[in-house]
Formats: C-alpha cells, sequence, structure tokens
C-alpha cells in the first residue's frame, strides 16, 4: 500500500523555477501589479460584474466598452485599495492599465470567435446570453497524484489555473494562463505546463494549451499535447525532488524563493535600522507566507509593527500583516500565486449524517498547519456568529460554503434553515427548499419583515423549552436522546443586516430580539449567523457583539471596522476571497476559507432536494 501523498503546490514548482532563471528578480511589474491584472480578469470571466453583465449582441466586438466596465467595476476599486502600495510607482499603474485594455481587446476577439462558432448565442427573450457560463471557466481548482517506481512517497500536486475555455461541440477544452510580463518566459511555460498536466486527467477529449502575455506587448504561444510531453516529464522530475520523495526518508525539499523573500524581508527591515532575525523556517500557507522574527537587541516590538506599510511599498506587494501571535513577532507576507482550499476539503471531514442528532459543525477554514478549523454551534463558547467582510472579501462565498456543509451533515428532519437575503444574491438556489423551516423562511427584505421572523423564532425557543420541562431535561440534545427522534436544528442566516438596523426603531426591534435568542436560543437548538459589510458601531452594537461570540472577518474598509467586529486591529490588512480572521475569547487565528465552485453547489442543491423528496 502506498503511503499518504506529499502535498506541492503548483506555484511552488513555479517559484524554483523562476529562481533558476531569474536568480536577481524581475524586471517589470511586481507582484502587487501582476494580483491586480489577475483579479480583474477573474472578474472579468465570471462573478457579479463579468463581461455578460455590459456585453451585449450588439456590442460583442467593443473592447473599448469591455475597458471602461473593467475600470469602473474591478480595477479603480482595487487600486483605491491599495493606492499605498503604488503610490511610488506610476509606471506600475499604467502597465497594469495597458495590460488590462490589451485584455479586454484579445478577449472581445475570443467573445466574437465563439458567437460565430455557435459556443454562445444572444437569447432576444431574455437578452441574455445562453452558454456563456459552460463555456470559461475562471481560477480552477485543479489537484493530480504523481508517482515513479523509485519514488517513496507519491506526489499531489494543486494548483489554480487562470481559465479554461471548452468547446461545448466536442468537449475539447484548452488551458489559458495569463502573464502581466515577460520577467521569466521559461518559468511562466513550465507553470502553465503544470496545469495543462493536471487537467490531461480528464477522460475526455485532449486539451491544448495557451499562454497568452500582455507585456511589454501582447504574445500568444498555442502547444499541442505532443509538444508538450517533453517538458511535462522534465517537470514530474523536478516535483519528485521538490516534495523530498526522490531519496529516501531523510532527503530535503530545495531552497524555495519563499527562503529568498525572508532574507529580503530581513535586509528591508535593517535598512529602516531594525535588526532582526528569522527565529524558524518559513510556513507557507494558501494566501500567504509567514515569517517568525527575533527583533534585535533593544529593538522594541511596536517599531516593526509600524513599519507595515513600508514594508509592502519595499517589498512591492500588498502591506504583509505584522503582529504579536502566541508571544512571537509574525509577519504574514502575501503570495503572488495564492492556493485556493477546494471545498472537498470540508467534504472530507464532515462527520456521517446521524439521523436523530444531526450535526451543527461549520466550517471556518485551513491553518497555517494546513488543518480545517470548524466550530460546533451547540457548544456553549460559540452559539452564534458574527461575520464581517467588504465587498469581494468573500463573505457570502464563505456563507454559502457553511450552508453546503450544513446540508451535507443534516436531513431536513435534524436541520431547518431561516435566510435574510436583502441582495437576493446569497441563497435564491434554496427557493423551496425541504430545509427552509417554513415557505416564507427564504426572506427577501423589505418583501418581509426580519423582526417577524426572529418573533417566530423567539416562539419556537419558548416552545421547546416547554417540551424539555416535560421530559426533564435540559436541552435539545438530551431531547432527542430521551425521545429517540429528531428536533432540528435552527440555524437563521442574515445576510448584510446592516439594512435592517439603518432604522433607529428596527435596530432597537433587531437588538432586543437577537439579545433575547442569543441568551437562551443555544440550549434549543437555534443559533444566529449575523453578516455585514459594514462593522460600524451602529450596525455590530455593544449588546449585539456580547451575544455573538464567534467573530469571522474577512477584510474590512478600515481599521475601525476591524476593531469593531474583532475587538482588534488588522482585518483592513486581509487580502480578500477569503483571507479571514477567526476569534473567541481571547484567541485569534488567520484562516484561508474553502471555495465552493458553481459547479459543486448546484451538485449539493440537487443532491439535497432527493434528500428532502425522500424523507
Amino acid at each position: 500500500m502506498l503511503p499518504p501523498p506529499v502535498e506541492l503546490t503548483v506555484s511552488r514548482v513555479r517559484d524554483a523555477l523562476w529562481e533558476m532563471e531569474a536568480p536577481h528578480g524581475p524586471k517589470g511589474p511586481t507582484a502587487l501589479a501582476g494580483r491586480l491584472f489577475h483579479e480583474t480578469v477573474a472578474g472579468l470571466l465570471h462573478g457579479d460584474w463579468d463581461w455578460t453583465t455590459t456585453l451585449t449582441v450588439e456590442n460583442l466586438e467593443d473592447h473599448q466598452k469591455l475597458r471602461q466596465h473593467a475600470y469602473e467595476r474591478l480595477l479603480g476599486p482595487r487600486l483605491a485599495l491599495y493606492e499605498l502600495g503604488l503610490r511610488e510607482s506610476g509606471r506600475e499603474a499604467l502597465w497594469l492599465w495597458r495590460a488590462v485594455k490589451e485584455f479586454c481587446k484579445w478577449f472581445c476577439g475570443v467573445l466574437k470567435a465563439a458567437s460565430d462558432r455557435g459556443w454562445i448565442r444572444w437569447d432576444e427573450q431574455t437578452e441574455s446570453w445562453l452558454g456563456a457560463g459552460h463555456m470559461i471557466s475562471s481560477e480552477r481548482p485543479l489537484s493530480r497524484d504523481f508517482h515513479r517506481p523509485a519514488w517513496r512517497a507519491p506526489v499531489r500536486l494543486t494548483g489554480v489555473a487562470d481559465a479554461v475555455l471548452w468547446n461545448p461541440l466536442t468537449s475539447q477544452w484548452c488551458c489559458l494562463e495569463f502573464k502581466l510580463g515577460d520577467a521569466a518566459a521559461k518559468a511562466d511555460l513550465a507553470q502553465a505546463a503544470l496545469y495543462h498536466s493536471l487537467l490531461s486527467e480528464r477522460p475526455e477529449a485532449e486539451g491544448a494549451l495557451a499562454l497568452v502575455r500582455f507585456l511589454p506587448e501582447r504574445r500568444e504561444f498555442l502547444l499541442e499535447p505532443a509538444q508538450l510531453e517533453p517538458v511535462q516529464a522534465r517537470l514530474v522530475d523536478l516535483i519528485g525532488k521538490l516534495a523530498g520523495v526522490t531519496a529516501g526518508p531523510g532527503a530535503a525539499p530545495l531552497e524555495t524563493r519563499f527562503d529568498i523573500l525572508g532574507g529580503r524581508l530581513i535586509r528591508t527591515l535593517e535598512s529602516f535600522g531594525l535588526r532582526a532575525s528569522l527565529a524558524r523556517e518559513p510556513v507557507v500557507g494558501p494566501a500567504f507566507v509567514r515569517y517568525t522574527l527575533n527583533p534585535g537587541r533593544a529593538v522594541a516590538v511596536r517599531r516593526i509593527i509600524a513599519r507595515a506599510d513600508d514594508l509592502g511599498v519595499q517589498l512591492g506587494m500588498p502591506t504583509p500583516m505584522v503582529q504579536v501571535e502566541d508571544s512571537r513577532l509574525v509577519v504574514d507576507v502575501p503570495r503572488e500565486d495564492r492556493e485556493t482550499v477546494s471545498f472537498a476539503r470540508v467534504r472530507e471531514a464532515l462527520p456521517q449524517v446521524d439521523p436523530v442528532q444531526g450535526s451543527a459543525r461549520i466550517p471556518l477554514g485551513v491553518d497555517l498547519n494546513n488543518t480545517l478549523r470548524s466550530v460546533n454551534l451547540a457548544e456553549a463558547e460559540s452559539p452564534h456568529v458574527l461575520v464581517a467582510g467588504t465587498a469581494g472579501s468573500g463573505k457570502s462565498e464563505w456563507l454559502r460554503t457553511v450552508v453546503a456543509a450544513l446540508l451535507l451533515s443534516n436531513t431536513p428532519e435534524t436541520l431547518r434553515l431561516v435566510l435574510i437575503d436583502p441582495k437576493r444574491t446569497a441563497f435564491g438556489d434554496l427557493v423551496d427548499s425541504p430545509y427552509l423551516l417554513h415557505a416564507g423562511a427564504l426572506l427577501f427584505p423589505p418583501e418581509g419583515s426580519v423582526v417577524d421572523q426572529l418573533d417566530m423564532l423567539i416562539v419556537e425557543m419558548e416552545r421547546r423549552y416547554q417540551s424539555f420541562q416535560r421530559a426533564q431535561v435540559d436541552d435539545v440534545v438530551a431531547w432527542r436522546a430521551a425521545a429517540g427522534q429528531p428536533m432540528p436544528w435552527i440555524v437563521c442566516i442574515v445576510d448584510e443586516f446592516a439594512d435592517m438596523m439603518a432604522d433607529p426603531r428596527e435596530r432597537r426591534a433587531m437588538e432586543e430580539r437577537v439579545v433575547r435568542l442569543g441568551a437562551k436560543a443555544r440550549a434549543a437548538g437555534i443559533h444566529l449567523i449575523l453578516a455585514t459589510q459594514h462593522p460600524d458601531a451602529k450596525t455590530v452594537t455593544g449588546r449585539l457583539q456580547a451575544n455573538l461570540s464567534v467573530r469571522i472577518c474577512m477584510r474590512t474598509a478600515t481599521w475601525q471596522q476591524s476593531l469593531v467586529a474583532l475587538k482588534a486591529r488588522g482585518a483592513e490588512r486581509l487580502l480578500g476571497k477569503g483571507d479571514l480572521l477567526f476569534s473567541r475569547g481571547d484567541r485569534t487565528l488567520r484562516l484561508q476559507a474553502p471555495y465552493l465552485t458553481e459547479a459543486e453547489r448546484r451538485g449539493i442543491l440537487i443532491g439535497h432536494r432527493l434528500r428532502g423528496a425522500g424523507s
């Protein structure tokens, strides 16, 4: 029997190749510019503001309209967010905008060709593009196990491809890799070849690889599978060496770019007159690399923390998070090629469905030790949750992941949901779900009253306490055990509850209900998850904070919002897309939330409806 596979990421292989090719660093756009470019491209391909929201059959080839849309909805807000990191170099912003314009021109050509070939079609009745959701997928998580007879263990290679283009008529595909500059052309091509190899395990038709570079001018490289095989064979040898599986149990991985980045970090601090040393090896997480520092003699920790913005500018990346954790000074440096945590990690950890007790455990995210963290809402220290984070931080995606995990862990007899969705985008797939508490339990304010829904939960809570009294038990778990039958967990999720806190009278009514449920609902098996983009003092009042013991904080717009949500600064430094801080009591952990793809979500929803129909 083979031992468990050794985990390795495509970005780590690319880093090793990059160091071989360009050991003195790239002469081109910085990591920050590259990250903003890829986020903008991903948003145009798939998301709330993708190309389908601005291009119609009349203007499909209008790349100027697409680039205006890209700037107003995607790139502009990001430039404002990272103004400090780009302030020192206007050239970076110009390079970035030039590349985005080139991408829009290139992509409009792709869309025109897809329309001509019948891959996508404009529907006059619905005024929407048919087939657009199946033609291209963006930021696709990939994984594949490699093994050779001489290796002591398999290697599981994971990564996230920029995009995959599908021909719906033949099932053929093309792996797309986008690059901002050409500082490390060989490493870029090898990285793209790795993504192609991860996709090549599919049993369908063969696929090609396209590498598109946008600076200094646009160039496209199209490679067929036969051209890639020799390169991929050599890359598998490197994968074995990097994973340390080629020589024996004591084989050490090669030095990576992360070690060199640690040296740059120390030298940058020294240039500020702050002596420090690395206390241990860097710890590589999905979104960032953590360096533990020993400050030099007479160097105050607060002086290093105060230099976070300067470190970001000097290192050419978003501002790192510098903080004290477990009595150690740590610096979290954003990764240029961050990894996505697959929802498969959540599915593997879910308990088997208990037809009587069900499960109130919800996933939070993966820590630096690659361990999936979760909390049990049934426990006294974590019955209710506050979720905060600005647009693009991953807040709604995290909520959908929680709902998916609960559906997979329960039947309609052990779980019922109340879902408040003011934006009509978070839970629309759950209309008529058998898991809803009642027919109106998926609410789209202002069509219905949130206060009325909370009042119904209070009535149910009191009814349950009467049942506990008659059965002479203390809580819902004991009642189920004594009765031998289920009494469902009830989870109420309110997305963007700031909308309900705007009016002072509504705020008082909401506070009163949340406080009452917060004090008594846990034992009755009723739990609240309140989410907001605006964690200010008017929205998250002191009374609400006292009753929401678990805090999930994504990126916030300001440090003041971080203080309200977490009682500490730091969330304003997070990277977005599921990078979060989890707080319960005095402990705060930085985690990466799992990503639930649209296809996975659809599969879970189909399964839960079938489960409800059969119960």
